[in-house]
C-alpha cells in the first residue's frame, strides 16, 4: 500500500493555530502566569518567526519577567516587518527605556507620539523618560544672584551703616549658601541606596576594589577575581536601575492608575 503523505498545515491553518496559542498566553499575562504566556510565544513563533502580534507580545512578556534586551530583540524584529507599527514602536520605546537608553527610548516615544498624538501612553512615555535624563544628568546649576549694589556715591557703606533690606539679604544669602544642592554623586548614592538596600554596601566594596591597583595580581589563570566582580556590579547596576523604574516618583504609573484613553484595547 503506497504511504500516506504527512499532512501540511496551510497558511490558514498557521495563522488560527498562531492566534489560540497567543490568545491563550494572552489569558495566562492576564493572571501574571508569565512563564506560561511565554511558553504559548515561544510556540507561536516557531510556526511563524515573524508573526507582528506574537513578536510585540513576547516583547511585553519579557519585559514583565524584566528580560529587556529580549524585549528590545522582539521589538526590533517586529518594526523590521513594520516599521510604522504603533504597538511595535511602544515596545522599543519602553524596552529601551528599561535599559537605561533614555535618549534613543525619548526618541522612539516622540516618534509614537507624532503617529498618534491621541494616545497618553506616548505622552506620559515623554515625561518619564525626560524625568529619567533630568535624573541622570542633575539639576543645572542656580544662576547666580546680582551683584551687590553700590551707592552712587561710589563709597562703600560701613559695617554700622547696614540696611534691614541688606541684612536680610545678607541672612539670605548665608542660607542659600548652607543649603546648597548634594552633588550628583550624592544623589546617586543616596538613591542606590534606598533601591538596593543592603546590597549598596556590596556594590560600593565591589566599586571599590576594582580600583584597587593589587587586584590584577590576584588573578590568576584558572580564576578571575576582577571579572567576577565586575560581573557583579554589573548585574547590580542593571537592578538598581530596573527597580528605579517601578519607583512612584519616575516610574510610569501603574496602568490602574491611567487616564481611560491611555492604554486602548489593542495594547
Amino acid at each position: 500500500m503506497p504511504r500516506k503523505k504527512p499532512k501540511v498545515d496551510t497558511l490558514e491553518e498557521i495563522e488560527t493555530n498562531i492566534k489560540l496559542l497567543c490568545d491563550q498566553s494572552n489569558n495566562h499575562m492576564k493572571v501574571r502566569a508569565y512563564e506560561k504566556a511565554l511558553f504559548g510565544y515561544n510556540q507561536a513563533l516557531e510556526l511563524n518567526s515573524t508573526d507582528i502580534n506574537a513578536l510585540i507580545s513576547r516583547s511585553k512578556c519579557y519585559l514583565l519577567l524584566g528580560e529587556a534586551s529580549k524585549a528590545l530583540q522582539d521589538a526590533e524584529t517586529a518594526l523590521g516587518e513594520d516599521k510604522n507599527n504603533i504597538r511595535a514602536i511602544y515596545q522599543k520605546a519602553e524596552s529601551l527605556y528599561y535599559l537605561g537608553q533614555f535618549e534613543q527610548s525619548l526618541m522612539f516615544f516622540h516618534r509614537g507620539l507624532r503617529a498618534r498624538p491621541e494616545l497618553a501612553l506616548f505622552r506620559l512615555g515623554v515625561q518619564k523618560t525626560q524625568e529619567a535624563i533630568e535624573n541622570t544628568i542633575g539639576s543645572k546649576p542656580a544662576p547666580p544672584g546680582p551683584a551687590a549694589s553700590v551707592p552712587k556715591s561710589g563709597k562703600p557703606r560701613k559695617s554700622g551703616e547696614d540696611t534691614p533690606k541688606s541684612q536680610a539679604a545678607g541672612a539670605a544669602g548665608t542660607s542659600a549658601r548652607t543649603r546648597q544642592k548634594p552633588s550628583r554623586a550624592d544623589l546617586e548614592r543616596r538613591n542606590a541606596r534606598k533601591l538596593l538596600g543592603e546590597l549598596c554596601v556590596d556594590k560600593e566594596y565591589l566599586e571599590k576594589l576594582l580600583l584597587h591597583p593589587d587586584l590584577v595580581r590576584a588573578d590568576t589563570h584558572t580564576e578571575s577575581i576582577s571579572a567576577y566582580a565586575r560581573e557583579a556590579v554589573e548585574f547590580l547596576n542593571k537592578r538598581q536601575e530596573f527597580w528605579r523604574q517601578q519607583r512612584p516618583c519616575t516610574a510610569l504609573p501603574n496602568h490602574k492608575n491611567l487616564p481611560h484613553d491611555a492604554l486602548p484595547k489593542w495594547f
